[in-house]
């Protein structure tokens, strides 16, 4: 802060002291601001305080409270001193931006992009220029913000990715005023808006943003887990969230039953959009979201067993072949029913009406049959979020027994299977050669009985 400490000497002039003798009277600073701004001098040369702080104690003191005219001259000579201070640093930050080099000229898809394209933003960090498109800014700013772990948000700072360190908040304003005023957002994900708009909104304090959007980002967490994450562990989910359902039913007419072989990129295609109800229904901090998610999540996949109560079973299709002459009915490929009800998050009944007023959704209620209990919306207490957050971590956990118990369960059934299709392999294989036998053994008796024929005759 030498500068601002010059700039201070200079327009307040505290060489001329008022307690020297050789002090001049002709300045047109008074006495009692030169006392003031000379404790300011020595408060941003010691870093005792912040100069904003000085100035709110300063104007709001005892001596300032019944002298207007006075405190106005205060603030007349320190925003003279700011703008002094902000238009050098101004041209300074200018000049070191004109004289940097451009480091980065290309998007995140490796293509040529340059200073006065659509939707192109340079950033001046750490002494060099960095070009990056709007679009791919964003949606780095998105995944360091939703950044979670089991679903916890633990947002990370946003670094510049070409040498990993974090942006200042100058840089967070420039972006924000760069969106609002030159940006064509049309072709930007809307989600990557809302999370830095919020993020804006809480003046990119990090502490406060997760603080009052943190039941949205477990919204967002809950999203990215399902794009992001491995086809195995979404495909172990799925079948969880499956036997969950099949536990609440009596009858096996009624289960959803899913063999192991099924392909698992059609499992997780069809059945990803329940997934993610399940995933709301446990997981969501908005108490309305888990109550309805759980309740929908049930009816459709009623709905789901319903429309094809054999979805996933293995189909075993047979062809005729002739073998010696003989027709024989032999397994010609292993199939699986795939036919399926189309999922519909929405109901668009009314579409160009339904923007007029709110509809209380009388199927709300919760599903509960002993394994899905009725929520309150939101938390009640620091306790109840507490142990909301225990039990979450809990079922975790059980899910990942019942997962490896599950991967077990299906490497035994498979060796079994395996056992059981070289059994009727080779039970084929002798049913062929007693044939064979048969055939030639009533080749020999038809021999010996025109043998037997001819010696008559």
């Amino acid at each position: 802060m030498a500068t601002f400490n010059l700039i201070i000497r200079k327009i307040i002039n505290l060489d001329n002291n008022i307690f020297s003798y050789k002090y001049d009277e002709n300045d047109n600073v008074g006495g009692i601001h030169k006392i003031f701004f000379n404790l300011l001098h020595i408060i941003e040369l010691n870093k005792d305080k912040t100069k904003i702080s000085f100035l709110n104690e300063t104007v709001n003191n005892y001596y300032f409270s019944e002298k207007v005219l006075e405190k106005n001259e205060f603030l007349n000579l320190f925003h003279k001193i700011q703008k002094t201070y902000h238009v050098l640093n101004r041209f300074v930050y200018l000049y070191k931006v004109k004289k940097s080099k451009l480091i980065v000229d290309i998007d995140m898809q490796l293509n040529k992009i340059n200073v006065g394209d659509q939707n192109v933003i340079c950033i001046y960090h750490i002494g060099s220029k960095y070009l990056f498109k709007i679009d791919d800014l964003l949606k780095m700013i998105y995944i360091s913000l939703t950044n979670c772990f089991s679903f916890f948000a633990e947002p990370i700072s946003i670094k510049n990715p070409y040498n990993n360190i974090s942006f200042g908040k100058s840089i967070l304003y420039y972006i924000y005023s760069y969106l609002i005023s030159s940006a064509k957002i049309k072709y930007i994900k809307p989600e990557y808006l809302d999370i830095f708009f919020k993020f804006k909104e809480s003046n990119f304090n990090m502490t406060k943003f997760v603080n009052n959007y943190e039941y949205i980002l477990r919204e967002y967490s809950i999203k990215n887990w399902l794009n992001n994450t491995t086809k195995s562990v979404v495909s172990n989910q799925i079948l969880h969230m499956i036997d969950g359902y099949n536990s609440t039913l009596m009858s096996n007419k009624k289960k959803i039953l899913i063999d192991p072989e099924f392909p698992e990129e059609e499992l997780i295609s069809i059945m990803k959009p329940y997934l993610y109800l399940n995933l709301e229904g446990n997981y969501s901090f908005i108490g309305k979201n888990r109550s309805v998610s759980k309740n929908k999540l049930y009816k459709k996949l009623q709905e789901f067993q319903k429309f094809n109560p054999i979805f996933g079973r293995k189909i075993i299709k047979f062809k005729d072949i002739i073998h010696k002459g003989k027709t024989k009915r032999v397994k010609s490929h292993i199939g699986f029913s795939m036919k399926h009800q189309k999922f519909d998050m929405y109901n668009i009944d009314n579409f160009m009406t339904n923007h007029l007023a709110y509809k209380y959704d009388g199927n709300d209620e919760t599903y509960n049959d002993g394994n899905y209990d009725d929520e309150e919306d939101g938390y009640n207490s620091e306790e109840e979020h507490n142990n909301n957050i225990h039990n979450i971590r809990y079922f975790l956990g059980e899910m990942r027994v019942l997962n490896n118990n599950r991967q077990e369960r299906e490497e035994n059934e498979q060796e079994r299977e395996e056992i059981e299709e070289e059994r009727e392999e080779y039970e084929d294989e002798e049913e062929m050669e007693r044939e064979e036998d048969q055939e030639e053994d009533d080749e020999r008796e038809q021999d010996d009985d025109e043998e037997e024929c001819d010696s008559v005759s």
